[in-house]
């Protein structure tokens, strides 16, 4: 084809064919090789790469089958993130799916319809990534020791090594593995038992910062349940294999399908470079406690060193407001300081100040919209969009 018309911008391509423009963002599989073409003026490649088949034709992976556009396990549909993820691998021409067809074999093996559903929110937060094999990598916080920082005497060990206390050790290359019956399976109940994982966010703040981060594999099919009080991102297992420690540089892992041979295996000592903060909201790991426990931890702490919990106490509810918005972010939402204010009840903060943590120091942008009148919208009705 001839020398087509088009508008190349960072994130976006427009390009003329036929006398109609196509858009391709970013985000489209083929956005970097249309670049290329354009640059390589080989235009007659540019047909192809705008366009990608919206059918995905029917096809079978043993126990998992595509028909008409819908995934079957036997013959039961499935739906959900990780669904949706296959089909967009699909429509982008993606020959290789192994990943996630083993992961939602191995999903289909958990007992309970609850932590099948439930899991599917805990991916949904951050995209973690899933092994060839079909499982998925999480992270985990625990003692400089390696071992958890709280233990629960009746959880049920069917392997690891256990503490006095009953503390897990969670060593490099150590799978820890607990009755099933020993991991609460209500995700109403916030602080509980039961063997527990995360988002880095999470795991990174749990870990603190004289603790460990690692990051574990977990097979589907032994997740449990999902909390509801940290917009999903941790998570309650009966079983998972420590793989590699992190904590010397604190990096996230990048969210994709992953084959964690890659990952570096280090056990140096802490890194300096630590911006969240102690374990002030803490999930009793691997026991059962109450929220009066976690009064008498903060009113300790408190009393120990007041500026130091000042300072960090800070950090900690920029944190919860941070993961709050980006989980409304990612879910095409956009909260208002007052849905915000809501969200932190209990910490006593006004809708001035959150509007100052959420532009000023997380650098997220206030909307300007305002009403017809001419008068600005009030403070908690300002919707906090993503920074531009």
């Amino acid at each position: 084809m001839n020398k087509p018309a088009y508008i190349m911008r960072d994130n976006s391509i427009t390009v003329f064919v036929d006398g109609k423009p196509n858009t391709v963002d970013s985000s489209h599989p083929n956005f970097v090789a249309l670049r290329q073409a354009i640059l390589d003026a080989e235009y007659d490649l540019i047909p192809s790469l705008i366009s990608i088949s919206s059918k995905i034709e029917d096809m079978s992976f043993g126990n998992i089958r595509v028909i008409d556009g819908n995934l079957f396990y036997k013959n039961h549909q499935l739906h959900g993130v990780v669904v949706d993820k296959l089909f967009e691998l699909l429509k982008a021409g993606a020959k290789d799916v192994e990943a996630l067809i083993n992961f939602i074999e191995r999903l289909m093996v958990n007992p309970s319809a609850n932590s099948v559903n439930e899991l599917y929110s805990f991916l949904s937060y951050k995209s973690l990534p899933i092994t060839s094999d079909g499982k998925f990598l999480a992270y985990k916080g625990v003692d400089n020791n390696y071992y958890s920082k709280h233990g629960n005497k009746d959880t049920i060990v069917v392997k690891g090594k256990v503490s006095d206390s009953g503390s897990i050790y969670n060593g490099v290359g150590e799978t820890i593995e607990v009755a099933r019956r020993s991991v609460d399976d209500n995700k109403d109940n916030h602080c509980s038992f039961g063997l527990h994982v995360g988002s880095y966010d999470y795991a990174n703040e749990w870990a603190g910062r004289n603790g460990r981060l690692l990051v574990v594999e977990v097979d589907p099919a032994d997740a449990v349940s999902v909390p509801t009080d940290c917009s999903f991102q941790k998570l309650r297992v009966s079983k998972y294999t420590v793989i590699s420690d992190i904590t010397a540089d604190r990096k996230e892992i990048p969210s994709a399908v992953y084959d964690y041979s890659d990952v570096d295996d280090s056990s140096d000592n802490d890194s300096e470079d630590w911006d969240s903060s102690d374990e002030y909201d803490v999930d009793c790991e691997d026991c059962d406690c109450d929220e009066s426990d976690l009064d008498d931890f903060r009113r300790a702490v408190l009393a120990a060193d007041s500026s130091r919990y000042d300072n960090e106490y800070h950090e900690f509810i920029k944190l919860k407001i941070k993961n709050y918005i980006e989980n409304q972010h990612l879910n095409g939402n956009y909260p208002t300081v007052k849905q915000i204010q809501s969200r932190m009840k209990g910490h006593d903060l006004s809708v001035d100040q959150i509007l100052d943590i959420a532009t000023h120091e997380l650098n997220y942008i206030r909307s300007a919209s305002y009403y017809s009148d001419g008068n600005g919208i009030p403070t908690g009705q300002l919707q906090i969009l993503p920074p531009f």
